[in-house]
């Protein structure tokens, strides 16, 4: 058995539920297996077996799941690439994953025009009309295929797929997930979300993000539930969405969030909605509580890591005077919160110090591919080192502070962003904050804040008054400089790309040290 068995137990026991839906096309769970079969005949076919890498560059497709679902079947490893990434970046990942296959649609043919006579794959396999020359029909390719049940020898602690990471730190690892792993995964998912046979739920963030496919998309496979995909996400189109397929469950990033809540919302039919969740980065409060007022069952904070799945949560509607916070540690999992210059799972913080946060548990990578040492590096006595900054109460309630690496060090102290953003965001004159060090002869660096304003007469001079008077705030934490924006640069999980702020930051002073 593998993780794809749960599919083919969905299609033996329920087999006229409906799997899928896009753009108005349904399949049920019998003839989405069938052709699940059928692809991964196709596979073992054009020589494709146990272990072998296949990357796949789409956007959320029908052809994509079944794609990934038909390999895993046969043992061999899908990897999903972002596409929003750069022609080179994209071939960073099929040379390093070392794939024998790229499967690609029409919509992203320029990353791969631009690439595919300097990659090694050995078959273009294409999803859309217009093949050029190299390139099969997906149509064609899986034709001759069976449709009956392929056989292989994949075990539980086999791969299942690679996850490359969202690379905000450098170049992208390979994270190297097994079957085990993941399905303990969804199923800590749907106890802690409280996810049921008969929910629906819209699947408009990418399934190349690990939050979109292993805590959404394939914990619905092993429920029997049904996914509906769109391309993208759009906010008519979402809010539109919910109300023709009747979803239940919904999740998205906070800017996804702060977008459907500024929404007419009472131009659409949202009373089928019962439970979200979002996860990357902090909520306003006032965005918080409008969205409790959407999900009437559960509305919740999911932190966790391409690394190791669901961390913690927090169900907001349980403890409205938690907002803010990831939780407790989820089903399964151990959490502890460590001085920051140490490494031992024994070296604990007090309740309340700030340090690393480390987790223990089954729904951990297997490795970094092809990275043994960064793998031994991020283990310690059998825990994972996340590397982002946390505080832990004394009720067991943890708050992430964000990357530590990401610290601001202001004359001599140590600030980290989230404490400074929580503070920003409850003015209700702003609709996103986001906080960087900058240079600073005299202070090494100071706290800047990029603000994109909710309210058009905010100023900087309303701001500063606002931090001086916060009793969250300690006076050496506060701004001393605001950057009013549109735009705050994040990767599609929600989290804030703080290097790249700082870069458009640093041109907006000429590069200058600040005082």
């Amino acid at each position: 058995m593998n993780l794809a068995h749960t599919l083919t137990q969905a299609a033996l026991k329920w087999p006229e539920k409906t799997a899928l839906v896009f753009e108005g096309r349904r399949w049920t769970y019998a003839q989405w297996n069938r052709l699940v079969n059928k692809t991964a005949q196709a596979f073992r076919a054009a020589g494709i077996g146990k272990g072998d890498r296949v990357a796949i560059l789409t956007y959320n497709l029908p052809e994509q799941v079944t794609a990934f679902y038909a390999l895993m079947k046969i043992g061999a490893i899908p990897v999903p690439i972002n596409y929003r990434l750069a022609a080179n970046e994209v071939k960073y990942i099929i040379d390093d994953s070392r794939a024998r296959i790229l499967m690609f649609e029409e919509a992203l043919r320029a990353p791969v025009e631009a690439i595919k006579d300097r990659i090694g794959v050995e078959k273009l396999v294409y999803v859309g009309t217009k093949p050029a020359d190299r390139e099969i029909l997906f149509e064609d390719f899986i034709g001759p295929g069976a449709e009956g049940e392929p056989e292989a020898d994949v075990g539980w602690h086999d791969p299942a797929f690679i996850m490359y990471t969202s690379g905000t730190t450098g170049r992208p690892k390979g994270v190297v997930r097994s079957h085990l792993a993941d399905y303990m995964g969804g199923l800590f998912m749907s106890v802690e979300s409280g996810f049921r046979q008969g929910d629906v739920i819209l699947n408009n963030k990418p399934l190349f993000h690990i939050a979109q496919l292993q805590l959404q998309f394939i914990p619905f496979v092993q429920n029997a539930a049904t996914n509906v995909l769109t391309r993208g996400f759009d906010v008519h189109e979402t809010l539109s969405v919910v109300g023709a397929e009747r979803v239940t469950v919904l999740h998205g990033v906070p800017t996804q969030m702060v977008m459907m809540v500024a929404a007419e919302l009472s131009k659409y039919d949202l009373s089928s909605l019962r439970c979200g969740f979002f996860g990357g980065q902090t909520l306003a409060n006032d965005v918080t509580r409008k969205c409790m007022a959407l999900f009437p069952n559960y509305f919740g904070n999911v932190y966790g890591s391409t690394e190791a799945l669901m961390v913690s949560c927090c169900d907001y509607r349980q403890h409205p005077d938690k907002l803010g916070s990831v939780g407790k540690a989820s089903l399964g999992m151990e959490v502890r919160v460590i001085r920051a210059d140490g490494r031992h799972p024994d070296d604990l913080c007090k309740p309340g110090e700030i340090g690393q946060l480390i987790t223990r548990g089954p729904s951990l990578l297997t490795e970094y591919f092809g990275l043994p040492e960064r793998t031994v590096a991020a283990f310690s006595n059998g825990w994972f080192l996340s590397g982002d900054a946390a505080v832990l109460t004394e009720e067991g309630f943890i708050t992430v502070m964000g990357r530590m690496d990401h610290t601001i060090k202001s004359g001599g102290e140590n600030i980290h962003p989230a404490e400074v953003e929580d503070a920003l965001f409850r003015h209700s004159g702003i609709a996103n904050a986001a906080v960087v060090g900058l240079p600073s002869r005299m202070w090494g660096q100071v706290v800047c804040a990029a603000i994109i304003r909710r309210d058009p007469a905010l100023t900087a001079e309303i701001l500063d008054r606002f931090c001086r008077d916060s009793p969250d705030l300690a006076d050496f934490k506060r701004p001393r400089h605001y950057f009013f924006v549109d735009e705050i640069p994040a990767n599609p999980t929600g989290k804030v790309e703080r290097g790249k702020l700082k870069e458009q930051l640093s041109e907006k002073i000429g590069g200058r040290e600040l005082e």
